[in-house]
């Protein structure tokens, strides 16, 4: 059990070294891997400190249970298939796919025993696992379900982060870091920093909302070149929303409107970017990323393109990311951070993970 104590107090609110020291929160969906990583042969992945073995059955359905004989913790990703089930092959007991202990070879009774099962759900691209005990919460997928628009083309690609999730979610909530962390990469020029940003805290969500109302910065964006032309002489204003669905889940959710549009529809030019961040440990996470767009999806050479051009900016968040989580597992120097109007969203959402860690921590 973690310093609960510790990670709930004020300190956690105050200053990043106590939000990374918070404990890890498993009542929430966090990917997993993609669908085609997992076949049938067992396969291992730290995920929150937790050890978990996946494979497919004959049917292609997949599981995921604990990674450990209950006899003497021998990793079962190293087992053996007899069929749909699995063989330890440290002293053979056997375990069918909803982790229930079915034989021992050397005795005859077999206790009523079984290896913890996780949820999973594949949607789109991903894997999502359900990390709490209970029933999974459905509700907050339902928010990913572009991720299965076929009106929609998608692309999407993963990196490892050296540091801690919630250092990632910080740097996603705070839009002002784009003017000087990416100017090389997504040319972004200092102007943008000063950009208004509206911040809404409802609930358990903390959005930040913008708008961009030059048209030439707009076609600068992620629009494919052969679309173009079907916005010459047309106005445009692109908005964007931007919020985190849970820890591990952060949304971006562009839309632009052509000349007077002022509703959103199918016909409206989308795009969303969502990063997944899956801890393996307070201080390490397993990192994806997808981008799915609405318009110009018959441009091949754009979509090939833009993992490339993406990662090289995501590289530039993993890489601050790293470099902070080294000084702070490293710097014992007494320092006392300081807050600025741009950390507004960033510091809303440490109130948020508070409240998710208390009502985790203390029911």
């Amino acid at each position: 059990m973690p310093d609960v104590k510790y990670a709930l107090g004020a300190e956690m609110i105050n200053s990043v070294q106590g939000y990374v020291r918070m404990p890890l929160l498993y009542k929430h969906w966090y990917v997993a891997g993609t669908v085609d990583e997992f076949g049938r042969e067992p396969t291992a992945r730290t995920l929150l400190e937790h050890s978990i073995v996946f494979y497919r059955t004959e049917a292609g359905e997949l599981t995921a249970l604990q990674n450990r004989c209950l006899h003497r913790s021998f990793p079962l990703s190293e087992a053996r298939k007899d069929g749909d089930n699995l063989v330890c092959r440290y002293h053979g007991a056997r375990y069918s796919p909803e982790g229930k202990l079915l034989t021992i070879p050397c005795q005859k009774a077999t206790p009523d025993r079984a290896l913890r099962k996780y949820p999973v759900l594949e949607k789109g691209p991903f894997v999502f696992i359900w990390m709490g005990e209970g029933e999974p919460e459905l509700a907050k997928l339902d928010l990913l379900s572009y991720l299965e628009d076929p009106s929609f083309r998608k692309v999407h690609g993963n990196l490892e982060i050296e540091g801690s999730y919630l250092l990632m979610q910080e740097n996603l909530n705070d839009q002002s870091h784009f003017a000087f962390l990416h100017q090389d990469s997504f040319g972004v020029e200092e102007e943008f920093a000063e950009t208004p940003v509206k911040i809404v805290k409802s609930g358990d969500r903390v959005a930040s909302l913008r708008s961009e109302s030059n048209t030439q910065i707009v076609l600068a964006g992620l629009i494919p070149g052969n679309f173009r032309a079907n916005l010459a002489g047309k106005n445009l204003v692109r908005w964007d929303e931007s919020y985190s669905i849970s820890p591990g889940v952060f949304l971006t959710h562009l839309w632009t409107f052509i000349d007077d549009e002022t509703e959103i529809t199918p016909e409206t030019m989308q795009v969303y970017i969502v990063h997944y961040l899956t801890p393996v440990a307070k201080n390490s996470c397993l990192y994806w990323w997808s981008v799915a767009i609405n318009y110009g999806q018959d441009d091949d050479a754009f979509f090939e393109g833009l993992p490339i051009f993406l990662n090289k900016g995501f590289r530039e968040d993993v890489w601050a990311c790293s470099l902070m989580q080294g000084l702070l597992d490293q710097d014992k120097t007494a320092f006392k951070e300081l807050n600025i109007s741009g950390d507004n969203a960033g510091l809303y959402f440490r109130k948020i993970m508070l409240d998710w860690a208390k009502s985790e921590y203390r029911n």
